[in-house]
């Protein structure tokens, strides 16, 4: 069985972990305890990976969350 994105393996990873990181900030985590448990290398590296994924930061995602 074959399933089909449109997107290549490393895009589909990043969107997934994007995904990982709006529930994690969803549950009340910081930005860098998020950034940590799903496996950024930083709190910078998660916040232009959500930016361009998302289309906000985490701060805004938080603020807009709650």
């Amino acid at each position: 069985m074959s399933i089909e994105f449109g997107y290549g393996y490393a895009t589909l990873v990043r969107i997934e972990r994007a995904g990982r990181a709006r529930s994690v900030l969803r549950s009340g985590a910081s930005v860098s305890a998020a950034a940590a448990l799903v496996g950024y290398a930083d709190q910078p590296h998660l916040s232009r990976e959500f930016r361009r994924l998302v289309g906000m930061s985490p701060g805004q995602f938080v603020s807009s969350s709650a």
